[in-house]
């Protein structure tokens, strides 16, 4: 639990600094490596205890600690991204929602019954992996909205000045997206093969909302691509295909594991 304790307050502190740089007037970073150095060592704390996941009869993975691998998974590819990618920003957004996931399982953690069989571990990783890319791309929506309004406002402050041009903002996204929907993809091909009763397991609404998510997702690409769909269209979609998503897996874990058992 301290290496919980230890990496929130590492993911809360690199969002202070994050937010500070973004909200002042400096120019240059001067805290990048301190930032780089509090993601590193969060990621790390929050990697060591998923050691207690595992056990003789696979992986213990309810909502708890399922919230807590994709928020650890995020932040893994938003600090990756970073290195190369003008996407710091996010990082505002993200940090603290991570820390919140791991508060979240400190206060309401899962029992020893919900475990997934090592035979679904592809599926599951396959899953949170698209989830992963898929939140990110929300965030991205999230920051190009208030990107936008700042803009045709003619609103241009020290925040808005600091983020990447719009097109810029808009091509990061829609690359999110493209890996996150292809992901997507390949996690309901895999819980078709690997799962053989969706009724028995009570996985039918998930896999209809998943399929309604995925059918946003794939509308979306392909109206950017066939029409050039971008800016409000875009974000609504980006948010509303996630929204399924977000229900579909853990909203389906909360009503299972914390409100009828």
């Amino acid at each position: 639990m301290l290496l919980s304790y230890l990496a929130i307050i590492a993911y809360l502190a690199a969002a202070l600094i994050l937010a500070r740089y973004f909200t002042k007037d400096e120019i240059q970073h001067r805290h990048q490596q301190t930032t780089s150095l509090l993601i590193s060592f969060a990621i790390i704390m929050q990697a060591l205890n998923f050691t207690d996941f595992w056990v003789a009869e696979g992986i213990v993975f309810g909502l708890a600690n399922s919230a807590s691998f994709v928020a650890w998974l995020i932040a893994i590819l938003l600090f990756l991204s970073s290195i190369s990618k003008p996407v710091h920003a996010l990082g505002i957004i993200v940090y603290p929602l991570v820390a919140i996931t791991l508060i979240f399982s400190i206060a309401f953690p899962d029992t020893a019954g919900k475990i997934i069989p090592i035979s679904l571990a592809s599926h599951v990783f396959l899953s949170i992996t698209a989830y992963a890319l898929l939140a990110l791309a929300v965030c991205q929506s999230i920051l190009l909205k208030i990107q936008e309004q700042h803009l045709h406002a003619h609103n241009i402050n020290g925040f808005i000045n600091k983020l990447p041009p719009l097109q810029t903002m808009e091509r990061l996204l829609f690359q999110s997206l493209r890996i996150g929907f292809y992901l997507l993809t390949l996690s309901l091909i895999t819980g078709f093969i690997f799962i053989d009763d969706f009724f028995a397991q009570h996985l039918m609404h998930k896999t209809i909302l998943s399929l309604v998510a995925w059918l946003v997702f794939a509308a979306l690409i392909f109206g950017r691509k066939l029409f050039g769909w971008r800016g409000n269209q875009a974000i609504t979609a980006t948010q509303v295909g996630f929204g399924f998503l977000v229900v579909a897996y853990f909203g389906s874990k909360f009503v299972l594991e914390r409100l009828l058992s």
